[in-house]
């Protein structure tokens, strides 16, 4: 295991980068003097847009491991040594977008102004039934954020952190547009790299759908330029031309152009997940 330093997590992002995800979900503890990785061959490092990097991407996914790849009881550990609340004490949250990565949720933690305790585990893991686009709806920053959505036979990697109260709290004030949900195991089963297979798991879902091309969900695009180009072929408007960079400037000054040209063409999906 290594330990990136705290002045190695950006305070900012570049929007067109968006999600910031590096080449692969792995498992990793957020501590207050930086970011531990909890899986063999994992380098700690962060590049440019803070994401991270790993130095092997993994050979299996997390429910395919014959050994688990994250032992539980060094996390536990660990928080009992921080005084952070126990696992048990915690709610277990499925990321699909830049949550994913501790540098985006320390980024909340210190942008809530709240003297809180940051120690968070994030591990991988295997879902199936869920597959991941795209809110139709620009984020203050102009990029079109990650949204899940159901899709049977689908199977992911991504990436399940364990919050505790007051942390959980901070996040779900940075999701307004976002309803955090509930899934039960016998909807979307889940195996975490600690093999481990929990009853349910949260998820933040979106309030407004998905972005769809004829009915069907558009898969996320791990580039905005990609998204931007394919939405321009839909729609042909002129705001969606040029590089990701001044396209994303040009909907955070606009926040309600994405929302419209979705409705306005046709290019929301219900995401077919269960609500109260």
């Amino acid at each position: 295991m290594s330990l990136a330093p705290p002045d190695s997590l950006p305070s900012t992002v570049a929007p067109e980068e968006y999600p910031w995800l590096g080449p692969s979900a792995t498992s990793a503890l957020l501590l207050a003097d930086g970011v531990v990785d909890l899986e063999p061959g994992a380098d700690g490092g962060a590049d440019d847009a803070g994401s991270h990097q790993d130095s092997a991407v993994p050979a299996q996914p997390a429910e395919d491991q014959v050994t688990p790849l994250v032992d539980r009881a060094a996390i536990e550990q660990v928080l009992a040594a921080a005084g952070a609340a126990p696992l048990a004490e915690r709610t277990l949250v499925l990321a699909v977008g830049s949550n994913q990565t501790p540098w985006t949720i320390a980024r909340k933690y210190r942008r809530s102004g709240r003297d809180l305790d940051v120690t968070t585990p994030f591990v991988r893991c295997t879902v199936h039934g869920l597959a991941v686009g795209h809110v139709p709806s620009s984020a203050a920053l102009g990029y079109l954020p990650a949204a899940p959505y159901r899709a049977d036979g689908e199977r992911m990697e991504l990436v399940a952190t364990w919050f505790d109260e007051e942390q959980l709290a901070v996040v779900d004030r940075t999701e307004p547009n976002y309803d955090r949900l509930r899934l039960e195991a016998a909807d979307v089963p889940l195996a975490l790299a600690t093999g481990e297979r929990p009853a349910h798991v949260d998820v933040y879902a979106s309030r407004w759908g998905v972005l769809a091309r004829d009915g069907v969900p558009i898969p996320l695009r791990h580039r905005q330029q990609e998204l931007f180009d394919e939405l321009h072929a839909l729609t042909g408007d002129e705001r969606l031309i040029g590089a990701a960079a001044e396209i994303c400037a040009r909907l955070a000054a606009d926040p309600e152009v994405v929302r419209g040209l979705a409705r306005e063409h046709g290019l929301v999906a219900d995401d077919g997940l269960p609500r109260p």
